[in-house]
């Protein structure tokens, strides 16, 4: 249960870096960076798994 811990606080991790820095060059250019867009949107999806995993495993035990 403890490695579910630590793949939430990854994914917070990685939605701040990569969700700040979009939003920082979008708002001070008006530029759509992919790759930054790209990684926001894997520690969203590592986020939302790892919430569905911590609900699954805590009804089952």
């Amino acid at each position: 249960m403890k490695i579910n811990t630590y793949l939430i606080q990854l994914a917070i991790v990685i939605i701040i870096i990569f969700g700040g820095t979009f939003t920082f060059i979008y708002l001070r250019s008006s530029a759509i960076l992919l790759d930054q867009l790209i990684g926001a949107s894997v520690g969203v999806i590592l986020l939302i798994a790892s919430l569905i995993w911590r609900k699954t495993n805590k009804s089952t035990g």
